[in-house]
């Protein structure tokens, strides 16, 4: 067996200095190590050092040094790996942050080169506009790099029609074990003779890969699976016969175990101009499996499935319970989403016509709804590709975990084959969620297993073996498209027989002769259970919290819902997560602070825990949006376990003036207003800038706020008393009082218009910036006072109206976790009774409750939702009350996170970061602003951003309906 090079003999100084002429970024500190020790497997390795290479001489210099010194390469790029390949004990190369560059576009022959590092996603984007994309159609697609889907040979939901990334790759720039850089392409005649001779490694590749395709041939066609979706063990089948020639078949799907790709061209497919969807409840899972075959003789474009155990978790997030709402009907077993696309709408309305009458003469009795706009599709697919961190949704230690979840077989053989998988799961004791691509056979089963205790590793290594013997009997593959990796490789053996499994590891040999690339993958791997992430060794001791986490057993179990999915590094769409969209860091990642706070509890980082300083730096750029809470597919909220680690923290070492003075800005608040404008005039001279900067850390290129002298509770009196029986409470938070006050004048005065009765709630503030600056106990009690002092209208039944998301954010969502009791029975009551303004107004207008007429207006108005506001699903009413403006078109920009964040955008050290946050879209989206355009948001750090970067004024949404209520 040829053994992997032993990081422990590495000479960890000289290969540092060796790699210290590149361009790129070089760290070996303790914690780049251990963020790059996971991806979204079950593994963890800590590897010797991380590089970030931004050139393809960086990767030739890399690949040299690690050759010299006999070091391990493992390449990774968006580290969505679910069987393990990006994760080694050598030196993780990272393409993501730079090499991810579209080089070129052929529109006419449909091709396009790339960098391996080009994200799906993005690519795809930037065909749109010639109609084209990259076939192959991942749910990873916001994060997945095409180098990744090269290494893994992926597939995706409509593999059906468009196969495998082998069946797109044209050609390859390849840096072999030795140094060289060749390029693989399609050749035959005197062109690959030339190739096959010479004496150096090229040379060896080609004839070695030449000999074995034809002294294994009858091998391979008997062991190969006759299916669409095997990607396991090398690809000697595309080398039999009469096929082209083309090395790049070899190294799609090899994980970097052959060479390195530096540069790909790809095919292109044109995009359909039409779609529909059909989806099909059943009341048997097995009767959905069983339905495929009938489905696919009308040649859909995708046939994918969804169990009640998936669906059913959608109720653990708020925004995929409402989509799943809006196409299914009930409980059912089991859904099967399937796709028609063709050049004409009209076309395809027959074909599910068809499938559906089909299905109902064969017996089956099933529930249809269609979806035949774009927004009703988007919403099935942004639940099914959800359906992966729905799956690893499960709180506590059992976790459905990815194992044995990617074999394939043929589509009529599916419904027997998940039958007896689930009967080998039930039987050692468990149960498991299934998902995705019916069409070809390729069903995600993911069982749940404790691998915290040895009983849980050893069902994950017996359910493992089983699988694999299952796999066997009905001649399927064992790897579909998440390839081999830690947690199937150690089964080629099995699945190919000794005589190819000698191939492979002579393939291994022959390209990579001194065994650095990604070893101990697809040959000679590990036992299945080594390196695991967790063990009946892992550790992480309770820590007292200020926030209750009981439903997760503790601030551990509540780090630990993070699996490394990676939805958290898209940057095409929505809020999540701010900093990584400026950085494209991993560190500033939500899936890099959760990394890192569990190494920090498990005693991984050292014995500091909560107080480690490398923890503390890695969630400084945390703008605590709360987008993570609602777009993480398992929920994961960073920025509440923030401000949980800033309490610990500055219990142990103090805590500074800054957190002190932010977090009560609401009494340094009273005195601005008090002392306005003097206060005003001195907050904006150069002096106190450059003091405010010294002593508290603010930026002194940053404008303050303006207070205002007359607060909003002093000028909002009470408005009217018409409608006794119609009452609202406006909760008075700190900005709106002392810094814009007119918003609440707005509001008050469009509320007694719609005929309610209003009156200001004697709340105190919600204790937001307590919360953001790690202040919790205090937080606390700022919660119990409005509990007790708001409980009693709430209670009544009176709605409580709030203009600022973020305190609806504090007292909806955070008040409860903070109280104990009769306390928190008091908050939720309040909770409950909660709403933002936007939200209030609209459904009284909708349900015909409140009568309000419009003049008209701006013609568009760009609506830009407060972080907080998207987190609780309250930007759609927002742009729902907007659109009852005569004339006007609400637009959407999708700007994600403005960049303030409340503080975070004045503090230094920030700058940069949120000037690059507000950059990616919102102040550009500001500048393009036309003279009839008009700017919402009704976020207060929102609008003071826009201000300061554009010195354009954003309005309320309060603000734009008062100005626009008709006149009586």
């Amino acid at each position: 067996m040829m053994a992997a090079p032993m990081t422990e003999r590495i000479d960890i100084a000289a290969l540092r200095r060796d790699l210290a002429g590149i361009s790129g970024e070089i760290r070996f500190d303790d914690l780049s190590r251990a963020l790059y020790s996971t991806d979204a497997s079950v593994y963890q390795i800590e590897p010797v050092g991380v590089v970030i290479p931004k050139s393809r001489e960086d990767l030739v210099k890399i690949a040299n040094a690690c050759r010299q010194h006999r070091c391990p390469i493992t390449m990774r790029g968006g580290g969505t790996s679910q069987a393990g390949q990006t994760v080694g004990h050598g030196l993780i190369v990272d393409t993501s942050k730079y090499l991810n560059r579209l080089l070129e576009v052929n529109v006419e022959q449909r091709w396009a080169r790339v960098e391996p590092g080009v994200v799906l996603d993005d690519l795809n984007a930037a065909l749109a506009k010639d109609k084209l994309r990259f076939a192959p159609d991942i749910s990873s697609a916001s994060r997945a790099t095409v180098g990744g889907m090269i290494a893994n040979n992926s597939a995706g939901g409509r593999s059906v029609v468009y196969g495998k990334t082998i069946d797109h790759v044209l050609e390859l720039h390849v840096l072999l074990a030795d140094g060289t850089l060749v390029w693989c392409r399609n050749v035959s005649g005197a062109e690959l003779e030339s190739l096959s001779a010479g004496s150096n490694l090229e040379a060896s590749c080609y004839r070695q890969v030449r000999k074995l395709a034809h002294d294994h041939a009858g091998e391979i066609g008997r062991r190969y699976p006759k299916v669409l979706r095997r990607v396991g063990g090398y690809n000697l089948d595309e080398f039999t016969g009469d096929r082209p020639f083309n090395l790049a078949k070899m190294i799609v799907g090899s994980e970097g175990t052959l060479g390195i790709v530096v540069e790909a061209k790809v095919s292109l497919v044109p995009l359909p101009a039409a779609k529909v969807l059909l989806t099909i409840q059943f009341d048997d899972l097995l009767d959905a499996l069983g339905a495929t075959p009938a489905i696919l003789r009308h040649s859909p474009s995708a046939i994918e499935a969804m169990d009640a155990f998936i669906l059913n978790h959608t109720t653990m997030n708020a925004e995929l319970h409402r989509l799943r709402q809006t196409f299914v009907t009930g409980e059912p077993a089991a859904l099967l989403c399937v796709e028609f696309a063709g050049d004409r709408a009209e076309d395809l309305v027959p074909r599910m016509d068809a499938v559906e009458a089909d299905l109902r003469a064969q017996g089956f009795h099933v529930t249809c709804h269609r979806a035949q706009t774009l927004a009703a599709q988007q919403a099935v697919w942004h639940v099914r590709e959800a359906a992966l961190g729905l799956s690893m949704s499960m709180k506590g230690d059992a976790k459905t975990l990815s194992f044995v979840e990617d074999a394939a077989v043929a589509p009529e053989r599916l419904r027997d084959y998940i039958r007896d998988l689930l009967e080998v799961v039930a039987r050692h004791g468990t149960e498991a969620g299934v998902y995705a691509h019916a069409s070809v056979g390729c069903l995600h089963v993911r069982p749940v297993v404790n691998l915290k205790t040895d009983a849980g590793v050893r069902m994950f290594e017996s359910i493992a073996s089983d699988v694999a013997d299952l796999v066997l009997k009905y001649g399927g593959a064992l790897s579909g498209e998440h390839g081999d990796g830690l947690v199937r490789s150690p089964f080629m053996a099995r699945m190919f027989g000794d005589e190819l499994y000698q191939a492979f590891r002579s393939i291994k040999q022959t390209f990579d002769p001194d065994g650095i690339l990604n070893p101990g993958k697809i040959v000679d791997a590990p036992a299945i259970g080594s390196n695991l992430r967790y063990s009946s060794a892992y550790q992480a001791p309770p820590v007292s919290t200020t926030f209750d986490y009981s439903e997760h057993g503790g601030l551990a179990g509540a780090v630990e819902m993070c699996s490394g999915l990676g939805a958290c590094r898209k940057e095409s769409a929505g809020t999540m997560c701010p900093s990584f969209m400026a950085t494209r860091e991993e560190t500033h990642s939500t899936r890099g602070r959760a990394n890192a706070l569990r190494l920090a509890l498990s005693g991984k980082l050292g014995d500091a825990g909560l107080a480690d300083d490398a923890v503390r730096e890695v969630l400084d750029l945390c703008l605590e949006c709360r987008a993570c809470k609602s777009e993480c597919p398992v929920g994961v909220d960073v920025g509440r376990m923030k401000s949980e680690f800033l309490s610990a923290y500055w219990k142990r070492k103090g805590t500074p003036a800054v957190a002190r003075a932010l977090g009560h800005i609401d009494r340094l608040a009273v005195w601005g207003s008090r002392l306005a404008p003097l206060s005003n005039a001195l907050a904006r001279s150069g002096v106190v800038r450059a003091l405010n900067e010294r002593v508290l850390g603010l930026d002194r290129r940053r404008t303050l706020p303006k207070f205002s002298r007359n607060t909003f509770r002093s000028v909002g009196m009470e408005a009217g008393r018409s409608h006794p029986a119609k009452r609202v409470s406006l909760f008075v938070d700190t900005f709106t009082n002392h810094f814009h006050p007119e918003v609440g004048v707005a509001a008050l005065e469009v509320i007694h218009r719609a005929g309610y009765s209003t009156s200001l709630a004697p709340n105190v503030c919600c204790g937001r910036p307590l919360i953001s600056q790690g202040l919790l106990d205090e937080a606390r009690e700022r919660a119990r006072a409005n509990a007790n002092r708001l409980f009693a209208l709430a209670d009544a039944g009176e709605p409580l109206v709030f203009l600022e998301p973020s305190c609806l954010s504090a007292v909806r969502e955070d008040a409860p976790d903070l109280l104990g009791g009769d306390d928190r029975r008091k908050a939720r009551v309040v909770a409950s009774r909660s709403r933002l303004f936007e939200d209030w107004l609209e459904g009284e207008l909708g349900a015909g409750r409140a009568s309000l007429t419009f003049r008209r207006g701006p013609a568009r108005v760009v609506v830009h939702g407060h972080c907080h506001q998207k987190a609780m699903g309250d930007l759609a009413p927002a742009k729902a009350l907007l659109a009852r403006i005569p004339g006007a078109t609400i637009v959407d920009p999708d700007a994600g996170c403005c960049g303030m964040a409340g503080s975070f955008g004045y503090m230094q050290g920030h700058f940069e970061v949120s000037q690059a946050i507000g950059e990616r879209r919102l102040l550009p989206a500001a500048r393009a602003l036309g003279p009839d355009d008009v700017l919402v948001a009704s976020g207060t750090s929102c609008r003071q951003q826009i201000a300061d970067f554009t010195g354009i004024r954003a309005w309320h949404a309060a603000e734009v309906v008062h100005n626009l209520l008709a006149t009586s």
